[in-house]
């Protein structure tokens, strides 16, 4: 068995109010996002049209739904404060 040692440093920490967790979880999928952007690249060099298209569309869904839970967000981090 691996000894594994953690860099606690490293690691965020985890936050415990239920708006935090929402805002880490957009900043997530935000991030896998940009990670995952190269795909389409993929497909065009590919000659693969089709795929490229399907992908694109489900982009698009995807960064609308990712902006409608930033307007969320937003909105009730400013009810917060008031």
């Amino acid at each position: 068995m691996q000894d594994i040692n953690l860099n606690l440093e490293a690691q965020i920490e985890v936050p415990t109010q239920p708006l935090d967790l929402f805002a880490l979880g957009l900043r997530i999928r935000l991030e896998a996002f940009v990670l995952n952007a190269d795909a389409s690249l993929d497909y065009l060099r590919a000659n693969e049209s089709e795929k490229l298209k399907r992908y694109l569309q489900t982009t698009i869904l995807e960064l609308q739904c990712l902006l409608n839970e930033f307007n969320l967000y937003d909105s009730l981090t400013q009810t917060e404060e008031a």
